[in-house]
This record gives structure tokens, sequence and C-alpha cells, in this order.
């Protein structure tokens, strides 16, 4: 998987940003004061927010530290600090700042967020999931902290947890097509893990639920605009394997539309127009596609020609040999 983390528990859309700040810089810890900042505190807290939003960490940095020193409970230039420190990529430094405002304020979800966020950028997932997990303590219904423990889970191998979780997520907020797609991962790798399992007959029965899920939850995602170009390949080749071939191809067809460089799936697409739609020019122009990507699997190339009902088979092995896919 190539998804990150949400971070808006963490950063805020720029829009939002300045909303953000003034909502953090009132935050009150216990033990510490809970005055406003210093004018002057607050003026380099302002200029911090102006170059965090153009996106110069080591100013905006420079600038949070200045209203620190002037003001150590200041809690919103702390976590904006931490922030900027995550974007230039000094996740420890972030960490050790989070994890004091954490244990100022343990039951702040978007503190106990970011540090989660800030140990995912560090590569420690275990951490970061664990963090995760803290957070939905806090809150069991926060979107972003429900969606990257599931993604989290998804790439530990839980894909038990990681279901329960998107399918909690998405009963809440039909309209996430992330977490959707995410969703469609996690059931189609329990309709792996379900095939290997046993007594057979109750894993081929949870395989095709869940292959049927993971179905349903990919084209969710299409239909809400957040399928990817991998999770649409995956579709295509579900749909393959219960013989819906108009579906199929259309999810191909997503797909190289998104990523015109993958061969193999415009070769899949050819062999489907030229098989299974007797579509010869629709056919031969994704195989000249396929090509042109770089396709070179001479066994496919093969498998296409010794079709017993291939169209133009003349065309196809002339086109074939130019790339000497064929003799």
């Amino acid at each position: 998987m190539n998804e990150p983390p949400r971070k808006r528990s963490f950063r805020a859309p720029a829009l939002a940003v300045l909303a953000l700040a003034a909502a953090l810089s009132a935050l009150s810890f216990p033990g510490c004061a809970s005055a406003p900042p210093s004018q002057v505190a607050q003026q380099w807290y302002d200029l911090g927010n102006a170059w965090l939003d153009k996106g110069d960490w080591k100013k905006a940095g420079e600038a949070y530290s200045r209203a620190i020193a002037l003001n150590p409970s200041f809690a919103g230039a702390s976590f904006n600090l931490a922030r900027a420190l995550v974007e230039a990529g000094d996740y420890d430094g972030a960490i050790d700042i989070l994890s004091v405002l954490a244990r100022r304020d343990p039951e702040n979800i978007r503190i106990v967020s970011a540090k989660a966020y800030a140990l995912y950028k560090k590569g420690d997932p275990v951490k970061a999931l664990a963090a995760y997990k803290e957070a939905l303590k806090l809150d069991p219904y926060s979107p972003d902290a429900i969606y990257n423990a599931a993604l989290l889970e998804l790439a530990s191998g839980d894909a038990v947890s990681a279901t329960a979780d998107l399918d909690k997520l998405v009963a809440a907020k039909s309209d996430d097509g992330q977490a959707y797609l995410l969703l469609g991962r996690a059931r189609d790798k329990l309709s792996q893990a379900d095939e290997a399992s046993s007594p057979r007959a109750r894993a081929e029965a949870l395989a095709s639920f869940d292959r049927d899920q993971a179905v349903q939850a990919f084209e969710k995602a299409e239909t809400l605009g957040k399928a990817d170009a991998d999770g649409l390949e995956r579709l295509a080749a579900l749909y393959g394997a219960r013989r819906q071939f108009d579906e199929q191809m259309s999810a191909l067809e997503a797909t190289v539309k998104l990523d015109p460089k993958r061969g193999a799936d415009w070769f899949t697409l050819a062999r489907l127009r030229l098989i299974v739609a007797s579509d010869s020019d629709k056919g031969m122009d994704a195989l000249k596609s396929a090509l042109d990507a770089g396709f070179a699997d001479k066994d496919e190339a093969a498998a296409l020609l010794a079709e017993p009902d291939l169209p133009d088979r003349a065309k196809v092995l002339e086109l074939l040999k130019t790339k000497s896919l064929a003799q």
C-alpha cells in the first residue's frame, strides 16, 4: 500500500490554518498558566503561521521557538512547532514536543493523533498504531484516527481489525471514498486468507462473502471519485474472476486512464476486447498501447495467439513481432 495516514488531525487544510492555530493557542494545561500569550509572543506566533503557509518550515520553526521562549506555556506555538518539525523531517524533535504536550493534556485527541502521525513518519508503525488506538480511546468515532489505525493494521497483516474499523467508519461516513478504497483492500485480503483456511467449505463461503464485499467497496470508492489505479486494477481482476467481463473492461479502461503506463492492464484489456467483445479495432488499439507501455510477457503473447477465436490473427501476429514477442 502506498497511502500515508491522514494528517488532517495534525495539519489543517491551508484555509483553516489560522482558525486551528487560534484554537490551539487557547489550550490550557494543568499546572500551566492559562493567561493569553504576550503581544510580542503572539506576533511571533502569527509570523510562524505565515511562514508555515508558505512552506518555509525552518523560518516557521524559528518564529514559534521565539514565541515559546517568551511564553513557555503557549500551547499553540508548541503544537505548530512540532508540525513544522515534522514537515522538515525532524521527527524526534516533534515527538519530544508532542510528548510533553500529551503529558500536560492527555485527553487532547489532536495532540495524541499528531504524535501518532509523527511516529509514522519516523518509521515506527508499531508505536504509531498504539498512539492511534490511544486516540480512539478518547474519541472512538474520530474519522482520521479510525482510518489511520486501519491503514496500519492492514499493513501489519491484521486485515480482521482493519475491516472492523473501516466498516465502522463507512457506516458513520458513507461519503468517505478513501475509506471505501481501503475497505476494499482489507476485504480482499480477508478473502485471500479465507481461501487458505480450513475447513474448506467454510473458507470458501467466507472468501466469497469477502470478495463480494471487496467489490462493493471498490465500486463505492470509484463512485465517490477516490479509486486509484491499483484499486481499479484489483476490481477488474475480481470482476474477471466472476466472469463479469463488461465490468472488467470498464474497470481496466478506468485503470489505464489513470495510469497509461500499465502495459499488463492494456494487454488484458486488448485480450478482452478482441476475444470477448469481438471488437478488432479497439482491441488492436489497446494492444498497441500495451506494447508502447513496455508489455513484454512472451507467454501471455503466445496465449493470446493460441486463442481459437482471435480475430485479425495476422495483424496481431505482426504487431507482436515488432516487439519480438512472436516469431
